[in-house]
């Protein structure tokens, strides 16, 4: 009932305030007048929502297509950087104020869980009084990881994961929809450039792709086996060697799980998707065309490999010099090594931070990481998690191993994947596990089978 009183007002306060607001404003400034029409009904949907506002919240800013739909990685999106910077900024906040006012009653915050806020609140600060004010904070890969922590902290209150699971459905289906198109429109680049980068899109794949096949396999084999085939093709298309074996990870990751608890009947299904995707990029000849270029080219004696060579001394080097705070400006390693080489960047997400905001902002993003990886490690012990966990915790793992490789840090639509998966999964631990706890104080012979062996 709370939830259809809550629904009903946010229509009624978006249908007051969208007309006012755009008459006022059509006649003199049309264009912001048309986004902050647009920015209100996007609030009111949202909010109509109810928790499941923030999981679609994150996933629409995440995979929309901010940048030039074909043409070069790493162009200048479409957008100003402002307005970019405000979606990043009001889509953990904006569902979690509106959780507030609707009276939900906050969780009570850890001692690591508030350590991380100071942290995150303190590096804002710090990034502030280093780069010299607010306009030049107005970059979408700054604002992206400063909000890390507010993101985490916002995402713990949204525990339901069902709205995980839909939301990162259709999120794929967006991406699958949009690298079609791309393809289409130009079959000789590497598919990507709308969200910033290839290997950009290679990342949002393998984070939201876990997510699909739980939504797939609740509805069909044959849609499961649809989404599977189609994540390879992407990921192919992508051209990321790092989302390959990010995906590969994923899937070693799975069988492990699956011969833990014994079920050989998902092991023959799992196996049998990962032939149908093989077979697909085999048999399409642009496909098999781009995996060949991509693994016969010299990797040993590449740019790359000598370019993260020279990015691992340059890191080992400025660390020693400021290990605790860095240089207090994110981009200072890229712009660094970018007036030394012919790549500006450092290629090591987890080094970038560790160069611009020393080994407390490694801590910080570190942080996704290590609950993924207790989730997983816990859910291997016990041979049993909720598939939403699951798959939560395999697309932060996809995304970090992608990280080795590329600064994802400094790219907004992942910091959001990242700190938002890693805080819905925190609070859901915190809550199976006190769960748990309150199950195996009750007798034996009271608790069913089932329930005895979930937890166990």
């Amino acid at each position: 009932m709370t939830a259809r009183l809550g629904s009903r007002a946010a229509l009624i306060a978006g249908a007051v305030l969208v007309g006012p607001v755009a008459g006022a404003l059509a006649a003199r400034k049309p264009t912001i007048s048309l986004l902050l029409c647009l920015a209100v009904l996007c609030v009111v949907a949202l909010a109509a929502l109810g928790d499941a506002a923030f999981p679609w919240a994150i996933a629409i800013v995440a995979v929309a297509p901010w940048y030039p739909f074909t043409g070069s990685s790493a162009a200048p999106p479409l957008v100003r950087q402002l307005y970019l910077c405000l979606a990043v900024i009001a889509a953990p906040l904006v569902p979690w104020l509106w959780s507030l006012a609707s009276g939900v009653r906050p969780r009570r915050p850890s001692k690591l869980i508030l350590l991380l806020m100071i942290l995150s609140l303190g590096y804002i600060v710090i990034v502030y009084s280093t780069v010299g004010g607010i306009k030049p904070m107005v970059q979408s890969g700054t604002v992206g990881f400063l909000m890390g922590g507010i993101t985490f902290a916002c995402a713990r209150r949204f525990v339901d994961p069902r709205g995980w699971i839909n939301a990162f459905f259709w999120a794929f289906v967006l991406l699958a929809v949009m690298g079609a198109a791309a393809f289409a429109m130009d079959p000789g680049d590497r598919v990507g450039a709308f969200v910033g980068h290839g290997i950009t899109y290679g990342a949002l794949v393998v984070a939201v792709l876990p997510a699909a096949l739980v939504y797939a396999t609740r509805r069909s084999r044959l849609l499961t086996f649809v989404v599977g085939a189609a994540g390879a093709a992407l990921l192919i298309l992508s051209q990321s060697r790092s989302s390959w074996l990010a995906t590969l990870m994923i899937v070693l990751y799975v069988m492990l799980l699956l011969a833990r608890r014994g079920d050989m009947r998902l092991m023959f299904y799992v196996g049998l998707g990962v032939v149908v995707a093989v077979t697909v990029v085999l048999t399409t000849g642009s496909l098999r065309h781009i995996v060949e270029t991509r693994i016969n080219s010299q990797v040993g004696q590449s740019q790359a490999v000598t370019h993260r060579q020279f990015s691992l001394n340059f890191a080992g080097s400025q660390i020693r010099q400021r290990p605790v705070f860095g240089a207090g400006e994110p981009g200072y390693a890229a712009a660094q090594i970018g007036a030394e080489t012919d790549l500006q960047a450092v290629d090591n997400g987890y080094l970038s931070i560790a160069i611009d905001l020393g080994l407390l902002g490694l801590a910080i993003a570190l942080v996704p990481l290590a609950i993924a990886l207790r989730v997983l490690g816990s859910s291997l012990r016990s041979g049993a998690a909720p598939p939403a966990d699951i798959a939560l915790a395999l697309g932060i793992l996809g995304v970090s191993v992608v990280t080795l490789f590329y600064d994802s840090f400094y790219w907004a639509q992942l910091d959001l994947m990242l700190f938002a998966m890693a805080g819905t999964l925190s609070a859901r631990a915190l809550r199976l596990g006190a769960l748990g706890r309150m199950r195996d104080r009750r007798p034996a012979v009271m608790r069913p089978a089932a329930d005895r062996g979930f937890f166990a």
